[in-house]
């Protein structure tokens, strides 16, 4: 697997294994984020952009036995790992499909909610309109549709020197907007996304996750696996050549900041949740 955690379809930081160690490291977060959303027994419901499956075991818990949830993703890998989660585990109120979210190959009003997370930052702005115009058609009107998306804005790594992270941060932002992608500062966008797009009701609500040290085993792989990414990215930002050099050295050596006694990551996340016009 390549530094980036990239899967098939070309997107980075988006492979089964990568994805589970996130989710693992914001469990806590993370499901309370799903619950808030309010899926219901008997729901049926769409995983729009699945990744490796890391929300479908609560899914399936909380719409039962009377309920479905159908799993969606553009990478064949994790639709496949996603089938085999649910075959070895007898899980029978989950499905898979290869598909995007932008064409989505299910018929009008096919499901009671939506649930879409960390994939509208891959998506242009044409692109973003287009899901969610897809997502109002395929959910039955008084649904729910909800999409949680990572916010870059709270991120903090300390003890790291504050000046050579917000270089990094601005030099990613410049990255994001040359490449066209939403990127992973769109989450406080979305509320007004969803309104755009002729949601009713619209809510939201955000989240921080926050890790000292000594670190959790899953958060210490999460924060290995990011510094090693990022430090490969210095070469293509506009950094100076002290940043450049900083981010080489921690991208080689993660340790470095994460064996520090004072050590503390913070990171964030958005959910918005509207509801299809009756």
């Amino acid at each position: 697997m390549s530094a980036s955690h990239q899967t098939s379809t070309g997107h980075a930081m988006s492979d089964g294994d990568w994805l589970d160690t996130h989710y693992l490291s914001s469990r806590a977060e993370y499901e309370d984020g799903l619950r808030w959303v309010g899926l219901q027994p008997g729901w049926r419901v769409l995983d729009a952009g699945c990744g490796g499956g890391s929300f479908l075991p609560l899914m399936s818990e909380l719409v039962g036995a009377t309920g479905t949830v159908t799993a969606l993703d553009l990478a064949p890998e994790n639709i496949a790992r996603v089938t085999q989660w649910a075959r070895t585990r007898g899980v029978e109120n989950v499905s898979a499909q290869e598909g995007s979210i932008v064409a989505l190959p299910f018929p009008d009003a096919s499901f009671d909610a939506i649930w879409s997370a960390n994939v509208f930052q891959y998506l242009t702005e044409q692109e973003a309109a287009r899901a969610l115009a897809e997502f109002r058609r395929v959910v039955r009107p008084g649904g729910t549709v909800a999409v949680k998306e990572f916010d870059a804005w709270p991120l903090r790594l300390y003890p790291m020197d504050e000046g050579l992270f917000a270089e990094f941060q601005s030099g990613r932002r410049g990255a994001m907007a040359r490449s066209g992608k939403l990127g992973g500062f769109c989450g406080d966008t979305m509320p007004g996304r969803l309104r755009a797009a002729g949601f009713d009701t619209v809510r939201a609500r955000g989240w921080v996750v926050d890790r000292r040290a000594p670190l959790p085993i899953d958060t210490r792989r999460l924060l290995e696996g990011v510094l090693r990414y990022w430090g490969t990215l210095q070469a293509g930002l506009d950094f100076t050549d002290a940043g450049r050099a900083a981010w080489n050295q921690l991208g080689e050596k993660p340790e470095i900041l994460l064996d520090d006694p004072n050590f503390y990551y913070r990171e964030g996340f958005f959910i918005a949740a509207g509801t299809v016009p009756s």
